[in-house]
């Protein structure tokens, strides 16, 4: 399938793959365009969390600000020496006497005091609860909270004694609590005196201390303690601060509540557990990122046609010239007696095209020229051939003889001279042979092998042990010419020459990958250490079989490249010369040896 691919975009016309690595950068760039746009959205996301964060901070602190005034407020009102005396005068005479009554007028007095000093539009009112009645700042107001509101607040504050204790489970619809026992000073005996109660409106709070409305449009706030929502202002509905609790974003998030968009921003009021939910409407700035992504988007597709539209006109020019190289080629195909001309000068031109033509012009007059000197040679070359072949000894006449050789043998009963003579002619046959050495075969190959093993084992006799481990079924795969049995007949030579004892010949073969490897092995002999490669670089003077070592290197080199050729080693008892030579693709990977 890759293959195929691949074929058909090499077969593709020059201006076609031109066109496609322009298109293929343009899109690349408009990939890139599209990803920038995004990221800058997702930056001006972070910047706007960023801002609102910075603000919303400021808004808590503003928050935690207010309720701790309101606390020092109610420090300061049970501190005080006459609320503690009026307070104390209430408790002894229980409103019995003139003096108690006194007490509390001056207690409506002194609350309302505290009520003005304080009024900010946001204390909405003070109740002052005593042992049999309650001082009021803003009764309407008060009567709006339902007494069993008002008596659970109470009961919550006489849990934490004379602590401040905020109530906001009614925060949502009645606002925030603040109530606080009054404790008895004098002589230390914190008897209660009383209950002060402080009612801030919410709405009031989170308006003044969020300023964002003019900038972002409208708003919305929503504060939890842990998952329970204690308020949520009156434009978002309790579902949709139900949606916002249970995103439960860390940090910020776009919502999509009722079809509409909101940006919404995750704090916290530390110092009282809460959390809180900033919502601004999104609808805008979401219509301006689209309105920006639009914008790029049309200024991408015309920068796509446009970069297309030129690259067309210019890729055409350029085309017009190949053309003519093309055209060139096949004129001088046709006729290479003359360089073929063109309606164009290009021989001031300095870009590739001209330098192109120039060079193709030039090779042109040299092929001529070769051509016009290669008539001669020929002829020269034809006359020496027929000179050298009426003095050559006609090589049928030398097989005739030794098949001569070869009957008169038989017919005298000399059976080991019949046999080296049939050898030999086998071997004479090999190595004249005209056939073209890539027709050679493996098979061929080892019959020179043993027609010269055959010989020499008239000579050698039992001294000489041959043994053969590629089988039969690969004799059809194409080797180099003579290049087994110049191996062999090196081992000989080494394993023979120079020991009276049996030497041992083993030829294997085996496919590794892609290549295909002969080994002939021999005992009797060792190979001295990079033999090769001193008899190539000269530091040993070759000769005999070592000249024909090298010229089978040499060969198999220059043939198929330096990766492959003859190396020479010891194995265990064996000096191994090992050739290797590409193998065919139909044979790799498989094994070609019957005992390897």
């Amino acid at each position: 399938m890759l293959r195929a691919a691949r074929k058909k975009i090499d077969d593709m016309p020059l201006k076609q793959k031109i066109m496609a690595i322009v298109l293929i950068g343009v899109s690349v760039m408009a990939a890139v365009a599209y990803i920038v746009i995004q990221v800058l959205a997702g930056s001006y996301n972070k910047m706007l969390y960023q801002t609102l964060s910075e603000s919303m901070s400021y808004s808590s602190g503003e928050i935690t600000e207010y309720m701790k005034k309101m606390e020092s407020l109610t420090s300061m009102f049970l501190g005080e020496e006459k609320v503690q005396n009026n307070l104390g005068t209430i408790k002894e005479d229980n409103l019995k006497m003139a003096s108690s009554m006194s007490a509390v007028q001056n207690m409506r007095s002194y609350i309302g005091e505290y009520y003005q000093s304080f009024s900010d539009g946001i204390l909405k009112y003070i109740n002052l609860y005593l042992p049999s009645s309650a001082v009021y700042t803003n009764i309407i107001a008060a009567d709006k909270t339902p007494k069993e509101i008002q008596e659970d607040i109470l009961k919550q504050a006489d849990e934490m004694g004379g602590a401040p204790c905020w109530v906001a489970d009614y925060m949502d619809e009645y606002g925030l609590f603040l109530a606080r026992n009054i404790r008895q000073i004098e002589g230390l005996q914190l008897d209660k005196l009383g209950t002060i109660l402080l009612n801030v409106d919410m709405d009031k709070l989170i308006a003044s201390s969020t300023k964002l409305e003019d900038n972002y449009g409208e708003s919305a706030y929503v504060i939890l303690d842990k998952d329970q929502i204690l308020y949520h202002t009156d434009n978002l509905s309790l579902e949709n601060a139900e949606l916002v609790r249970l995103e439960k974003t860390n940090s910020y998030k776009v919502l999509w509540l009722n079809g509409n968009s909101y940006f919404a921003v995750h704090g916290n009021i530390s110092e009282y557990g809460w959390d809180y939910y900033y919502l601004i409407s999104y609808e805008g700035i979401a219509k301006q990122l689209a309105g920006i992504k639009w914008i790029c988007f049309i200024i991408i597709v015309l920068d796509l046609l446009i970069v297309i539209y030129l690259s067309v006109r210019l890729v055409g020019k350029l085309m017009v010239h190949v053309g003519r190289l093309t055209d060139k080629m096949q004129q001088f195909a046709r006729d290479n007696t003359r360089v073929p001309e063109v309606d164009y000068d290009y021989s001031s031109r300095g870009d590739e095209l001209g330098t192109l033509n120039r060079q193709f012009d030039q090779m042109s007059e040299t092929i001529i020229h070769l051509i016009r000197e290669n008539y001669v040679n020929e002829i020269l070359k034809k006359e020496a051939q027929i000179k050298a072949l009426e003095n050559q000894i006609n090589p049928h006449f030398l097989y005739n003889t030794l098949a001569s050789i070869k009957w008169r043998a038989m017919a005298s009963g000399e059976r080991d001279i019949s046999d080296m003579v049939d050898a030999l002619g086998t071997l004479l046959r090999t190595s004249l042979s005209n056939k073209d050495e890539n027709d050679f075969t493996l098979g061929k190959e080892l019959e020179a092998v043993h027609s010269y093993i055959t010989i020499q084992k008239l000579r050698y006799e039992d001294r000489l042990k041959f043994e053969n481990h590629i089988g039969q079924v690969y004799n059809q795969l194409r080797i180099p010419k003579l290049v087994i049995q110049p191996m062999v007949e090196n081992a000989i030579f080494y394993g023979l020459e120079t020991n009276v004892e049996a030497c041992y010949i083993v030829l294997e073969a085996e496919i590794k990958g892609k290549v295909l490897h002969f080994y002939v092995k021999n005992t009797g002999s060792e190979m001295e250490e990079n033999l090769l490669t001193k008899l190539i670089q000269e530091e040993i003077k070759p000769h005999g079989n070592g000249v024909g070592l090298m010229n089978i290197d040499r060969r198999v080199k220059m043939q198929y490249g330096e990766e492959y050729g003859l190396r020479m080693y010891n194995e265990e008892d064996y000096a191994v010369a090992e050739l290797s030579i590409p193998a065919p693709e139909e044979e790799r990977n498989v094994e070609i040896n019957n005992c390897r």
